[in-house]
């Protein structure tokens, strides 16, 4: 492939590397101290410009490290970041269709809904309770894929750790919010993996 088209990858790698990477770091900030974000109320969001930028801004001064240990792309490479893509791409539009921008972009945290909205449990949402988390880590993976960098899957599998200690922040609230209701929901559908086989436990 050509020089130039890799190195279109390389940078759209970058951009969503910047937009994806600092999303658990927002929200370990979040929702540790939720009793005190509530009462600032949706200015948190003012919290997400210095997240964002200093971790963009670290990004981008080491994208030498970040694009470091490249490895050498084939058919094979490119297939698994296609098809993490595809299924990232379908759970976001799914997550969107179903759940809504207001609940994705974590309204809901700041501004708690009563309880009668409910918990969504349809569509994919019945068989995964974090979709979008899901969709971030498997983009940031594909594009590890794409790119063949040592760096970059360094830092996509530094993301999924991260997405495994910032879920259950976010469901201890949604405990409280919803309680027995939430604790079903739980119970039935797993965290992250969807269970191959109906009537087992599920996977967190």
């Amino acid at each position: 492939m050509g020089n130039l088209f890799l190195r279109a990858v390389d940078i759209i790698a970058l951009i969503h590397l910047i937009a994806l990477f600092p999303i658990p770091f927002f929200w370990f900030l979040v929702h540790p101290a939720i009793g005190f974000w509530r009462r600032v109320g949706t200015r948190s969001y003012w919290l997400a410009l210095p997240v964002w930028g200093g971790l963009g801004l670290l990004l981008v001064v080491e994208r030498r490290w970040v694009f470091a240990g490249r490895i050498p792309r084939s058919a094979w490479t490119w297939a698994v970041g296609a098809a993490l893509s595809f299924l990232a791409v379908w759970l976001e539009r799914r997550a969107t269709r179903e759940f809504g921008l207001r609940r994705l972009v974590g309204l809901p945290e700041l501004k708690p809904c009563p309880p009668a909205s409910g918990i969504i449990r349809s569509g994919v949402y019945g068989h995964v309770r974090h979709p979008r988390y899901l969709a971030c880590m498997l983009t940031l993976l594909a594009f590890a894929a794409y790119t063949g960098c040592a760096g970059y899957f360094s830092l996509a599998i530094l993301s999924v750790l991260l997405y495994q200690m910032v879920a259950p922040l976010e469901e201890g609230e949604l405990r409280a919010r919803y309680g027995r209701a939430y604790e079903d929901y739980a119970r039935e559908v797993p965290r992250f993996l969807p269970r191959l086989v109906r009537g087992r436990e599920p996977q967190r």
